[in-house]
């Protein structure tokens, strides 16, 4: 038998280790409710709920939680199975917590590996079990399988023939059978009269029949468990004490009561390890559970939340931002749960700011600050996420010292909603609304009076509101930005901009600084981009872009806008001083030469009897030069990059090679 038992651990160790670990398990707040209690134990923090919920160690070490409406379970920390209060089979097993197994149903007990059916059939990974049928109870235990069945047979497994059963006796009154428990080679009856009678494979008399023995007459509950050198049964006694067999002769007999254990109801030991000296757990009458070990008594607490943690995906978003909130809930038996965000209780100061949404997920709706709270038992946690505007609104307004901001645009930029009825203005921000009208010097917000500092006003078809309005009603700071001439809106860290009407030509003339000198100049053009050569442009703007580069506009001399790449500042400069790229003068004018000759010039070719001047026009700069004078005759040689030469006799092209 132990070594059966070292063989077992041996195998699921290496099972362990070889399984994937899962995290998380769905949301477990209702395991916070002191109502809440621990209905079975099948191991350490293995525990079936009055709720029928269920606590998991689905790896041997990480606990799980998982909501559901089991009534009884069968297993141990690694594995088992159980049955739904609708009949329905439950499982779970190493790196998977409890699920439905579809497809089973009308289950009737539970008892190790094995489920029995309401129609008396017994059944096992999805297989029914051969010769085996109208039977009333199973019962599992240390690999040993027994069955009572309906006509009083008590039938156990045997374990070296397949699908083979050993009749242990005939049960006079099988419908009185309260439940049974098996272990080894044994099987221990409890009667609803109290009675426990025990039936051992070894135990025979002269002619071979196993003797049945009476070991208690007022039990209310029993069950088995290993004990060196033998195994006991653990009685439970109608008047709440628990006792416990002896060793050899004496373990028919009641030898030894477990110390500091009264009012109990039932017992239960840790399945997997089934070794008395890992305790004995004990239900009160009350509901309660403690365990029994070494002469001491613990209590086994109903898991509650220790602490609540919540994180945010993105505390300082934009309008429009989709932010993912994650809850994780500690418990006091180590869990660490995440509760999806639908399941948590969940507040919000300014729920119009996030805007839940059906994944689960938050999208930022309006610019401001908004505190999340999750509350979990009695733990709380929270955070602050403060909604920012990404693009700036057109246009603030300074007028006298008081800066007005347009109103529509602003109070949709801030999450509220506005309804406009003739000269009155409704803006709700969640359940608080903000009335004012043209012509009145009060305001009214969540029912209080708000003095205006000014009136609103309404221009070219846009109504203004005094930005004092929002530091009155919604606690905003507004700062006048005299350098560029725009309102600075905040709530906290969470941040909005109003432009004017003059402040992107500002931020422009800024941006552009020393650039802007070349605004307005003419140029040629020589050899830049594919644009026409020799054309006529002018630069009519240089673009700051977004990134901090620039983009030069041009006009050509028949009013078409020519752009050029992006480019940082110092290559605008080079790119409109070095005559490479554009010409301060017009060539046409400067060189007079024949029609012709330009043509060339333009198509990238040379002739003979061409001059310098005209092959720089067309080739550019050689790589390397070679002059040599004989007779007062001066030889010039250019070699070009390409491998291609020409040479000048008194400045004449007289020679190329191509």
């Amino acid at each position: 038998m132990k070594l059966r038992k070292m063989l077992q651990a041996a195998t699921l160790g290496a099972l362990i280790l070889g399984a994937s670990t899962i995290c998380g398990g769905n949301g477990a707040s209702a395991a916070g409710d002191q109502q809440l209690q621990i209905k079975d134990i099948v191991g350490k923090n293995t525990f079936l709920m009055s709720d029928g919920s269920m606590w998991s160690m689905i790896d041997g070490s990480r606990t799980v939680y998982t909501k559901g409406s089991i009534e009884a379970i069968s297993g141990d920390i690694y594995s088992g199975i159980g049955i739904n209060r609708d009949g329905s089979l439950v499982e779970w097993s190493i790196g998977m917590q409890p699920h439905l197994v579809e497809g089973k149903s009308g289950i009737k007990q539970v008892a190790g590996p094995y489920w029995l059916q309401t129609d008396g059939t017994v059944w096992s990974g999805g297989k029914q079990q051969k010769n085996l049928s109208g039977i009333l109870q199973i019962a599992y235990g240390d690999r040993a399988f027994a069955a009572l069945a309906q006509n009083g047979d008590l039938l156990f497994k045997d374990p070296y023939k397949q699908n083979h059963y050993k009749k242990f006796g005939t049960v006079a009154n099988p419908a009185s059978v309260k439940a049974m428990v098996a272990h080894d080679d044994r099987a221990a009856l409890l009667f609803d009269s109290g009675e426990v009678v025990v039936y051992e494979g070894s135990n025979f008399d002269d002619n071979g029949k196993i003797t049945p023995v009476t070991i208690a007459q007022d039990a209310a509950h029993i069950t088995y468990v290993s004990s060196d050198p033998t195994d006991v049964v653990i009685v439970t006694r109608k008047d709440g004490s628990v006792w416990l067999t002896g060793e050899y002769t004496n373990r028919w007999k009641l030898a030894k009561q477990v110390p500091g254990l009264s009012n109990i109801v039932k017992t239960a030991v840790d399945v997997y390890s089934d070794d008395l000296s890992k305790g004995i757990y004990a239900q009160r009458s009350d509901g309660t559970w403690v365990l029994s070990q070494d002469g001491e008594i613990q209590p086994v607490d109903v898991p509650t939340v220790k602490n609540v943690a919540i994180a945010v995906s993105d505390k300082e978003p934009y309008v429009g931002d989709v932010l993912k909130v994650d809850i994780q809930e500690t418990y006091t038996n180590g869990a660490k749960i995440k509760v999806p965000v639908q399941e948590a209780k969940l507040d919000m100061d300014k729920p119009y700011l996030l805007k839940s949404q059906p994944d689960g997920t938050f999208k930022a709706a309006g610019v401001g600050e908004t505190r999340l709270t999750v509350t979990s038992g009695s733990a709380t946690a929270s955070a602050t996420v403060s909604v920012n505007l990404r693009d700036p609104l057109k246009y603030a307004k300074q007028a006298k010292g008081t800066v007005f901001l347009p109103a529509k645009p602003v109070f949709k930029a801030l999450g509220g909603s506005a309804a406009i009825s003739g000269n009155e203005w409704n803006v709700a921000f969640g359940d608080a609304s903000l009335t004012f009208k043209f012509g009145s010097s009060a305001a009214q917000y969540a029912g209080k009076d708000i003095p205006l500092k000014a009136l609103p006003f309404t221009e070219n078809g846009e109504t203004y509101i005094p930005a004092s309005l929002l530091t009155d009603a919604l606690g905003a700071k507004v700062d006048w930005d005299a350098q560029w001439k725009q309102a600075d809106i905040s709530f906290g860290n969470a941040k909005m901009t109003v432009v004017s009407a003059e402040t992107a030509g500002l931020i422009k003339k800024a941006m552009q600084g020393s650039l802007a000198k070349f605004i307005g100049k003419t140029y040629w053009v020589n050899d830049f981009d594919v644009w026409e050569r020799f054309s006529k442009v002018t630069v009519s703007d240089i673009l700051p872009m977004d990134t901090g580069s620039f983009v030069i506009v041009f006009k050509s001399a028949a009013g078409q806008t020519l752009k050029s790449y992006s480019m940082n500042a110092s290559e605008v400069t080079q790119v409109l001083t070095d005559s490479r790229y554009f010409l301060h003068y017009d060539p046409y004018k400067k060189y007079q030469w024949s029609a012709s000759v330009w043509k060339q010039i333009k198509t990238g070719k040379i002739s003979l009897g061409m001059n310098k001047e005209q092959v720089l026009f067309s080739w550019g700069n050689p790589v390397a030069k070679d002059t040599q004078s004989a007779n007062g005759t001066i030889i010039e040689t250019w070699g070009y990059g390409n491998y291609n030469i020409v040479a000048f006799i008194n400045g004449k092209v007289t020679l190329i090679i191509e």
